[in-house]
């Protein structure tokens, strides 16, 4: 039964009984969804598809009662490292650490977001790629330099044997005396063979050894590298 009285009506006790929780469980549910809207949430929201971060941490919402922490040492490294080839190359870095801390929190709530954007590191890659799409000469100098690296190795190479050659040539060379001491020369082995030639393994300057025979009035017959 419904009711006037001085210009305002009275609702039925059942219709206000059923009104009254309704309107408190919208309150309640609003205050939730605004409690739990985190700013991270909010930033990505507002922020246009095209400028998004690349990096994105949400910690909507955290509560610690209590936390003890002792700690001696504790080190921390976060790198980045970006290479295109052997032209560019980008590093960034953090090094953190932390000796001798005690710590202690208690009923702490709150709310933390990290956001990373990576745009200028991109941005010089995508230039450096671009440069290299514009001028493929560059690369030909890289395997000109790589070709180059390789001949001196080989030249070194070559150098080593010629030494190697030399040293068998000249102080090992046929038909002259044989002269340990003067030639530098370690004898390591000394043996004679069926013929009455003495055999000789000796260690050169490099640190090779190298075999020797002489006959009766130590001239050599003749070398060779071991």
């Amino acid at each position: 039964m419904t009711k006037k009285f001085a210009g305002f009506t009275a609702l039925p006790l059942a219709a206000l009984a059923l009104a009254l929780p309704a309107a408190a469980a919208a309150q309640d549910q609003n205050r939730s969804q605004s409690r739990n809207q985190s700013p991270t949430v909010e930033y990505l929201s507002s922020t246009p598809a095209d400028e998004q971060p690349d990096v994105l941490l949400d910690i909507p919402k955290l509560n610690v009662e209590e936390i003890t922490l002792e700690v001696d040492n504790v080190e921390a490294r976060l790198s980045l490292d970006a290479r295109v080839a052997n032209l560019v190359q980008l590093r960034a870095g953090a090094d953190v650490s932390i000796g001798n801390v005690k710590l202690t929190i208690k009923g702490v709530e709150a709310q933390a977001a990290l956001v990373v954007r990576l745009d200028n590191v991109r941005a010089i890659v995508e230039r450096t790629l671009t440069t290299l799409e514009k001028n493929p000469e560059i690369i030909e100098t890289l395997g000109n330099t790589l070709n180059n690296t390789v001949d001196t190795a080989g030249g070194v190479v070559n150098n080593t044997v010629s030494t190697v050659g030399n040293l068998t040539n000249s102080l090992l060379r046929q038909g002259q005396v044989l002269d340990l001491a003067g030639s530098g020369l370690q004898l390591v082995k000394e043996t004679v063979n069926s013929a009455g030639q003495t055999v000789r393994q000796v260690r050169g300057g490099d640190g090779k050894l190298y075999e020797v025979v002489t006959d009766s009035a130590n001239k050599i017959l003749q070398s060779r590298a071991l």
